[in-house]
């Protein structure tokens, strides 16, 4: 099983030290994982890494992370909606989203729980709680969302929006 962290192209301190703390490191061990990918981003990192079982292969941005997401089996991510887009392309995945709240007026947070609503994510509402969030996953008390319930990924419907709204 193929886990990815994702912040994005900003900084996320508090989730990269969060996954990296050992609480959190031992919750995801339990899910016995084969391979685990950090993209960080602009955060800050810890030296030396701690250890884990499976080697953690660590980059600031990744130009393949659309294909690394595609073939993770758990992403865990910061609350945007690219996340979203980007893990539901092959609907096969559990996507744990921890929103960032010191972005724009928390918009992460709203969007993140709409999709938990959905039955599309499940978040955890800050980075403090993602050991928990995991554990929670590992006993079974939180179910990975079904596949089944994403809507069909439509490409042309935000130009179709913004061309009728401009009135192309």
């Amino acid at each position: 099983m193929h886990f990815i962290l994702t912040v994005g192209s900003t900084s996320f301190s508090p989730l990269v030290a969060s996954f990296l703390s050992p609480a959190s490191l031992a919750a995801l061990a339990s899910l016995n994982p084969t391979s685990v990918t950090l993209q960080t981003g602009t955060s800050d990192l810890p030296s030396p890494l701690p250890p884990f079982p499976v080697a953690l292969e660590l980059h600031r941005f990744l130009p393949d992370l659309e294909q690394r997401v595609a073939q993770a089996d758990l992403v865990i991510s910061a609350g945007s909606i690219l996340s979203f887009i980007r893990s539901t392309k092959t609907q096969s995945r559990t996507l744990i989203l921890v929103p960032n709240s010191t972005l724009m007026d928390s918009h992460q947070a709203d969007l993140a729980d709409e999709l938990e609503a959905k039955g599309w994510a499940i978040v955890c509402k800050s980075p403090g709680d993602l050991a928990e969030t995991l554990n929670r996953l590992a006993s079974g008390e939180l179910a990975a969302p079904s596949a089944a319930t994403y809507p069909p990924l439509d490409p042309t419907k935000v130009s179709s929006i913004l061309d009728e709204t401009l009135g192309f």
